[in-house]
C-alpha cells in the first residue's frame, strides 16, 4: 500500500524523534531530518551523557552529508569530548568521533592531522574485538579516502578492500555498509585505473588476487614506481565494474530503484563502464542516476550537480548532439550556483566547491562553440 505523502508526514511526526528522522534520511530527505535532530539534542539537555553525545552525532552526521562541514564540526566535537570525558581514550565511541573528525580535518585540507585522527581510529577499533567490527570498518573506509587524497592509492586499496571483505563476512545484518564499501572499493579503482604510475609491486599484489574481495597482501618491490599499461588499467576497471554492479544490486534489493544511493552507484559504474570505452553503457546509466537524483534530491544539492555535468560530458563527445550536451551543462552550471546558497560565507570550502566545478562551465563554452561553429 502507497500512502499519500501528507499521510506519510504525518506518520513520521508521531514517531520517536530519531526514528522519524533515519527514515526522512533513508528516503534521501536529510534537510527535512535536520529540525527533528536538532530537537533530539535539546531534549538530550545540558548535562553531558551518552545520550547527548549520540544525539549530537547523529545532528553532525546529518549536516555532513548536507555537504556543511563547518557547521557539522562542533556538534562532533562535542560529542568526541564527552566520550572521552566519560570512558576514556580507548574506547570505541571515542574512536568512531576521531574518524568522524579526521573526515573534517581532511574536507579542511589538513591532511597531516587527517591522517594521525584516522590512524588512531583505526588502531583503538581494531584492539576493540569483534563487537566494534562495524565502526572499524567505517573508520578504514574514511582512512582509505584520506590516503587516497593524500597520493597514498595503494595503502587506500588494501584498506578498502578489508573493509569490504569483512563486512561481506559479517553477512545480511551489514548489506547496506557491505554496498557503501563496493561502491568505494570501485570508485577508487576507476581513480587508479587513471593514474599514470604505481607503486613497484602493487601490479603484482593486484593481479595474484583470487577474487575482487580476497585478502590483499601487498607484495615487496624493487623500490620506485611502474607505469599503469593498457592491460592493468583494464584489469582494474573490470574489477571496478564488478564491485560496482554488485553494489547496485545490493541498494536496489535494499533501497528501490528510486533512491540517491541507487543513483550514485548507477554513476560510479557508469565512470567504469565509460573508462572501458563503453559509451552508450555509461549514457544510460548517467540517465537513470540523473532521473533519480532530480527526484528526490533538492535544488542545488552537489549530486544533482555532479549528475547533470556527468551525462553532459559522455554526451559531449558526440559532436552532432551538443545541443542537447549544453543544456545539461547550463543546468549543472545553475545547480552549482544554487549550492553556493549554502555557505554562510564565500570561504575556503565554498571556493573549492565552486572551483571543482570550473569543468561545467568550460564545457558550457565548448558546447556552444560547437554551435556556433556549424554552418
Amino acid at each position: 500500500m502507497t500512502l499519500a505523502p501528507a499521510l506519510a508526514l504525518l506518520l513520521l511526526s508521531q514517531a520517536a524523534p530519531p526514528d522519524a528522522a533515519r527514515a526522512l534520511e533513508d528516503a534521501g530527505r536529510y534537510r527535512e531530518a535536520e529540525p527533528i535532530l536538532r530537537q533530539a539534542v535539546g531534549d538530550a539537555g545540558r548535562r553531558p551523557s551518552d545520550a547527548l553525545a549520540d544525539a549530537a552525532e547523529r545532528l553532525a552526521d546529518n549536516l555532513a552529508k548536507q555537504a556543511r562541514p563547518r557547521e557539522a564540526e562542533p556538534f562532533y566535537r562535542r560529542a568526541f569530548e564527552i566520550r572521552l570525558a566519560r570512558h576514556g581514550a580507548a574506547h570505541p565511541a571515542v574512536a568512531r568521533s576521531l574518524s568522524q573528525l579526521a573526515g573534517l580535518a581532511a574536507d579542511a585540507g589538513r591532511m597531516a592531522e587527517a591522517e594521525a585522527l584516522s590512524a588512531r581510529a583505526v588502531t583503538i577499533l581494531a584492539a576493540a574485538g569483534p563487537g566494534a567490527r562495524l565502526d572499524l570498518t567505517r573508520a578504514q573506509g574514511n582512512r582509505a579516502g584520506i590516503l587516497a587524497a593524500m597520493g597514498r592509492g595503494e595503502d587506500a586499496y588494501a584498506l578498502y578492500r578489508e573493509a569490504a571483505a569483512t563486512l561481506q563476512w559479517l553477512g545480511p545484518t551489514a548489506e547496506a555498509e557491505f554496498a557503501v564499501a563496493l561502491n568505494n572499493l570501485g570508485s577508487h579503482l576507476v581513480r587508479l585505473a587513471g593514474a599514470t604510475s604505481v607503486h613497484a609491486g602493487f601490479r603484482r599484489s593486484f593481479t595474484l588476487r583470487q577474487a575482487v574481495l580476497s585478502p590483499f597482501v601487498p607484495m615487496p618491490g624493487a623500490g620506485g614506481v611502474e607505469p599503469v599499461d593498457a592491460m592493468l588499467r583494464r584489469r582494474l576497471l573490470f574489477d571496478a565494474a564488478m564491485a560496482l554492479r554488485r553494489a547496485l544490486g545490493v541498494r536496489v534489493r535494499l533501497l528501490g530503484e528510486m533512491h540517491p544511493d541507487t543513483a550514485n552507484s548507477l554513476n560510479g559504474l557508469a565512470a567504469a563502464e565509460r573508462a572501458l570505452g563503453r559509451r552508450e553503457e555509461a549514457e544510460g546509466l548517467y540517465r537513470r542516476a540523473l532521473r533519480i537524483k532530480l527526484a528526490m534530491l533538492p535544488v542545488g544539492d552537489r549530486d544533482r550537480v555532479i549528475g547533470a555535468w556527468s551525462l553532459a560530458s559522455v554526451i559531449a563527445e558526440d559532436g552532432a548532439r551538443a545541443g542537447e550536451a549544453r543544456a545539461l551543462y547550463r543546468t549543472a552550471a545553475a545547480e552549482a550556483l544554487t549550492a553556493q546558497g549554502r555557505h554562510a560565507d564565500y570561504d575556503r570550502a565554498a571556493s573549492a566547491e565552486l572551483r571543482s566545478y570550473a569543468p561545467i562551465f568550460t564545457g558550457q563554452v565548448r558546447a556552444a562553440w560547437t554551435l556556433s561553429s556549424r554552418p
